[in-house]
């Protein structure tokens, strides 16, 4: 068994004041408790949850965890086209009153096992899946997804790929889905407390405002600010970024701060095996 170290456990305490100003801002409007506290317990819940992960979890287990995985990934984002949907948007898995926007907790585990696939030179492989994931998430629609992923497996292959032609044909491809993405973007009204969080927030006053984006910056920290980068750690970086960003261009989730479950899974998943890894 590891032992945990200060340093593994900042990163999940660097979610609280997101958390924080985004339950504060839904109190202000109204928002029920019983919907905030879901990502608060949430937060609570995946936290314990990594820091065990941490300590069972040895290097040469998580090897084995990386070769086939990406398939089963594929297979839970076809997954949400067998449920009803909601004006033709595929995005969620249903489990009674429970929604799961299933993107928002697989893609950043599949990253990580692509990074892997890349580390073992499998760049074909890894285009081709690159390329079944951005077309999924394009059919769902969900064009914050689709650049989130699209900017995320480019840095990644950029980095570490030396082929310019597969380089090129990589690019190509990405930027003509991404497009696309945003041609079909979905008319799916936004709900104030998920996609709009940011500006509940900035009807509470300037300071308000800007604590909450100082908030966001901090969910930044453990991936450009926390110790030596790595690729690994710009891929995921990014992904968060662009899924923040795109939510000021389009109707989407703001990770972490906005309700929802399924985003704070995500990252807790994503800074659970970044630790992992750096350790």
């Amino acid at each position: 068994m590891e032992k945990i170290k200060l340093k593994d456990i900042i990163p999940y305490f660097l979610m609280f004041p997101a958390i924080l100003v985004g339950i504060l801002a839904m109190i202000s409007n109204g928002v029920s408790s019983s919907v905030w506290m879901q990502n608060i317990i949430i937060w609570i819940v995946g936290s314990i949850l990594g820091c065990f992960f941490l300590t069972k979890t040895k290097h040469k287990q998580y090897d084995k965890l990386i070769d086939r995985r990406p398939i089963i990934i594929i297979a839970l984002l076809i997954v949400p086209f067998w449920f009803d949907g909601l004006d033709g948007i595929h995005r969620w898995i249903q489990f009674g009153p429970l929604s799961f926007y299933i993107a928002s907790i697989v893609v950043p585990l599949l990253l990580i096992y692509l990074w892997k696939l890349v580390g073992n030179k499998q760049y074909v492989y890894v285009i081709g899946l690159n390329f079944i994931v951005l077309v999924i998430l394009l059919l769902q629609p969900d064009a914050g997804q689709v650049t989130a992923f699209a900017c995320a497996t480019s840095i990644l292959l950029w980095h570490k790929m030396n082929n310019k032609l597969l380089e090129l044909f990589n690019l190509i491809m990405t930027t003509t889905i991404v497009i696309l993405s945003w041609i079909f973007i979905d008319d799916l009204a936004p709900v104030p407390y998920v996609e709009n969080i940011l500006f509940l927030v900035k009807d509470m006053g300037v300071t308000w405002f800007v604590i909450g984006l100082m908030s966001l910056i901090l969910l930044l920290f453990p991936f450009f600010f926390n110790g030596k980068k790595s690729t690994m750690s710009l891929t995921l970086g990014v992904y968060f970024l662009v899924m923040m960003i795109v939510t000021f261009f389009g109707h989407f989730p703001m990770p972490i701060m906005g309700y929802g479950i399924s985003p704070v899974i995500g990252y807790i998943i994503a800074i659970s095996f970044l630790n992992k890894i750096n350790r």
